[in-house]
């Protein structure tokens, strides 16, 4: 039975938020309702023949399946092979339906603890989005291509914008918790100097506009953090932890389940549901917590030395691509 609501959980986070499982599984097994809800919960045995036909409609890898055991972590990975740009907007529409389904429970709730700036941030900005992609672009298919042949290359595609501002809104609705540290902002930074050194901007107004947009993206978070909430919706914690957390984790919680995304490389991840990794994950966040320091609310004055440490960073790099001469 463990095996079966592995097999539910991994399928319930690969249909489309407009439609329920229960639904799903009853037209694909020719079932009732009664019926599908006590496979979902564990009642009643799958046969042979209904797993076969539920792993091969979710694509779900019925070898991973038969032999999982309680300590094995079933992951599922999206490979972005950016030679294709369909294959990006096929995993932001994905995970636009992701967020999407979260929003819509009551007890939805996001953990984060962020090795680097977390993907909802950028958001709001189309051109740090944009740039984010384009390193991921290069660090795969290593073409030579400047940063703005790529952006009039990615903007042209349809509903892109559109799926930013969708995935905006609906994180708006999600209480949320993120952990960070002083080095938080690093990588991004780091970014935006290398490809300035290697002349893959056209002008030097687009690192400085990249900036620019940080500083936005930092005013926003300040924010938040000061009043708990974002944007006047739901709530938001910030705090700030005394050592890196190694890796950026996500941990997606509502009513019903659990699932743990680890971030890999630029802009991809891995993603289980597994209870027991989901649990332990959610253990270590909390006890990171009770380590941390809390930005939001009272805490004024740690809060404007955190928040000024980023815009000091931000600036002082925004000098040197000031007095950079043109390419």
């Amino acid at each position: 039975m463990n095996i079966q609501k592995t097999l539910f959980n991994i399928a319930k986070e690969k249909i489309s938020p407009q439609f329920r499982l229960a639904d799903v599984i009853c037209s694909l097994l020719d079932i009732g309702s009664d019926s599908a809800y006590r496979r979902i919960r564990g009642e009643k045995e799958l046969t042979l023949s209904e797993l076969t036909k539920i792993c091969s409609h979710f694509d779900i890898s019925m070898d991973a399946i038969l032999n999982y055991k309680n300590d094995a972590v079933i992951f599922r990975h999206v490979s972005l092979d950016m030679s294709d740009m369909n294959n990006y907007f096929t995993y932001i529409e994905q995970f636009s339906k992701t967020i999407d389904t979260l929003a819509t429970f009551r007890h939805g709730e996001i953990y984060y603890t962020a090795e680097d700036i977390p993907i909802f941030h950028f958001l709001p900005f189309p051109e740090l989005s944009f740039f984010k992609v384009y390193v991921w672009y290069n660090s795969v298919c290593n073409m030579v291509i400047t940063y703005e042949e790529f952006v009039k290359k990615i903007q042209n595609k349809e509903n892109i914008y559109k799926h930013y501002q969708i995935m905006n809104q609906n994180y708006h609705k999600i209480a949320s918790t993120e952990i960070w540290t002083v080095n938080t902002i690093d990588p991004i930074l780091r970014l935006l100097e290398f490809y300035s050194d290697i002349e893959s901007f056209e002008s030097k107004n687009t690192p400085i506009l990249l900036c620019n947009q940080l500083l936005q993206l930092i005013e926003n978070l300040m924010s938040w953090t000061e009043k708990e909430k974002k944007n006047n919706k739901a709530s938001f914690k910030l705090l700030l932890s005394p050592i890196s957390p190694e890796n950026s984790f996500m941990l997606v919680k509502n009513e019903e389940f659990s699932s743990t995304t680890i971030k890999l490389f630029t802009i991809n991840s891995i993603i289980t549901s597994q209870p027991t990794f989901c649990e332990q994950t959610e253990k270590w966040i909390k006890n990171t917590i009770s380590k941390s320091s809390l930005l939001s609310g009272s805490a004024a004055r740690e809060r404007f030395k955190f928040f000024q440490s980023m815009k000091n960073k931000v600036n002082n790099l925004m000098e040197k691509f000031e007095q950079k001469e043109m390419y």
